[in-house]
């Protein structure tokens, strides 16, 4: 059995307080000439980092088997992990914002189809649902899609020359998604929408899977390396290749170089690892703190910052976890585990 990787969290926790801080540049003052624009821009990128670690926690915790039985105890582990918040998420925000969501992606305000379509995570494939119903529901979806796709992605890389195939795939559909979004299709779609309404289309196709799935591929590549001990030359210069034709790319590359160092050297820290193992109650329950905090403190960013990640984690940490994630993970892991069994006697 493979040993955890200790930098796994630590990344989670980086990438949180990166997209925590992004979040607080709009609330916040600094003394540094630039700095919020920075964070703002650069904070974004720890959804990225997230995607990565995804990748690689992914290969790490899937199994040795490949057959129809090992997809589906993926799955029951999976949904019983990501499900139950998202859905407990979809309802909190509906009662925050009143059924109007999150104006700045549903301009016109919210319709019983974007609810649906977010609670069966299917809001990628619609404009005004994307992201307006749950505030950063978009990475979540495509969390969701990439889980559906990995048993096959999986089965792929575990063939002779399979990796470097993945590698391949991944970095080929990316440039393409890349430069069809660009030249085409979000010049089109925002010709048909109002003026005022067309930044919509550049969110749109940046949120979709195709445009992300290169960082769920380098942390395919990073477990190959790490984990496996390979030097997959080809496969590494394939995904940084793809990442290069474009700025965001370039960015991607960087934080994807970061995230290979720390876990090559299986870097550890407490505070980070503990804020990793609450990402994701943190990520979707911090967007109303950071006003709530900084209505009441008008504070430097790093300050906001420190205090809506403590307090987004004490509501994980004594609330959430406890109460909510821990039992699911729990049914979910018990599930997957009886689904195994059958299986196996069902196959003796």
């Amino acid at each position: 059995m493979t040993t955890r990787n200790q930098s796994l969290d630590l990344l989670r926790g980086i990438a949180i307080l990166m997209v925590v801080a992004s979040h607080c540049a709009n609330h916040a003052t600094s003394f540094i000439p630039g700095f919020l624009a920075f964070t703002y821009d650069y904070g974004q990128l720890g959804v990225q980092l997230f995607f990565i670690v995804s990748g690689y926690t992914m290969m790490l915790t899937y199994g040795g088997r490949t057959d129809l039985a090992a997809a589906g105890s993926f799955y029951l582990r999976r949904a019983f992990r990501i499900v139950p918040l998202f859905w407990i998420a979809i309802v909190f925000y509906l009662v925050i914002t009143r059924g109007e969501g999150v104006k700045q992606w549903a301009p016109e305000g919210l319709g019983a189809p974007d609810v649906v379509l977010t609670a069966l995570f299917l809001h990628l494939f619609s404009l005004t649902a994307f992201n307006s119903v749950v505030p950063g529901g978009w990475s979540i979806g495509v969390e969701m899609q990439f889980y559906l796709l990995f048993p096959l992605i999986i089965r792929l890389f575990r063939q002779p020359n399979g990796p470097v195939a993945c590698y391949a795939l991944i970095a080929a559909t990316s440039v393409a998604a890349g430069a069809l979004a660009n030249f085409y299709l979000v010049p089109h779609l925002a010709a048909s929408l109002p003026p005022q309404q067309a930044y919509l289309a550049e969110g749109f196709y940046f949120c979709w899977l195709p445009r992300q799935v290169i960082c769920f591929g380098l942390g395919l590549l990073f477990f190959d390396i790490v984990e496996r001990g390979n030097r997959p030359r080809l496969g590494a210069l394939l995904l940084a290749g793809a990442c290069l034709t474009s700025a965001w790319g370039a960015q991607v590359a960087l934080l994807g170089a970061m995230a290979y160092v720390l876990l090559k050297g299986s870097v550890a820290n407490s505070v980070l690892g503990l804020l990793g193992r609450h990402s994701y109650a943190i990520y979707l329950v911090h967007f109303p703190v950071v006003p709530a905090i900084a209505a009441w403190l008008h504070v430097d960013i790093l300050l906001l910052t420190m205090l809506v990640a403590a307090a987004s984690l004490a509501l994980s940490y004594f609330i959430i976890e406890p109460m909510i994630e821990r039992r699911f993970n729990r049914l979910g892991h018990q599930l997957a585990a009886d689904l195994g069994r059958s299986r196996g006697v069902a196959t003796a």
